[in-house]
């Protein structure tokens, strides 16, 4: 009899994991927690995991790509002695392996002066941020970064970054 209860039991449990990785695992889901993930990385300066979710390819409209975009983010985002980036109105859009999140983005932290111009910047912008994602393999949670942008942002060329 116990053997039979084990049975039952092991068995609901390998559906109910079975399920929880379905519903994780949908490529929606994957990209937001992506997203999470890279702002939350960028918000502690934690630069290995801000570059591992970044792919090879990335480039934007600043002229920034990968490696760029780590040196500059470090650059910056260490200028601040508390920071939290906040995600408001976020849209998520999938097609195929392509996956889109739209949001708002706002800064909160205090630092040094171009912390400050770095918090006005952003937090006056009115459109939002568009990250586009891409899923490189097979497998359900390989997304990479290749592409941000807003329209209203201005990075100057001669600021460096």
């Amino acid at each position: 009899m116990n053997l039979k209860i084990a049975g039952i039991l092991s068995g609901l449990l390998a559906v109910s994991v079975m399920l929880f990785s379905l519903w994780l695992w949908q490529p929606e889901r994957q990209v937001l927690k992506h997203h999470e993930h890279f702002l939350r990385a960028a918000a502690n300066r934690d630069w290995t995991r801000l570059a591992g979710f970044l792919d090879d390819s990335y480039a934007d409209r600043w002229g920034h790509n990968k490696e760029s975009v780590v040196s500059n983010s470090r650059e910056v985002l260490s200028q601040f002695f508390g920071l939290n980036i906040a995600d408001e109105e976020t849209d998520c859009y999938i097609e195929g392996n392509t996956g889109t999140v739209s949001c708002k983005l706002t800064l909160h932290g205090n630092g040094t002066p171009v912390a400050e111009y770095a918090v006005s910047e952003v937090n006056r912008l009115t459109t939002p941020f568009t990250f586009q994602w891409i899923r490189r393999s097979w497998k359900p949670w390989d997304w990479k970064l290749t592409r941000v942008d807003n329209p209203q942002l201005h990075i100057p060329q001669e600021a460096g970054f």
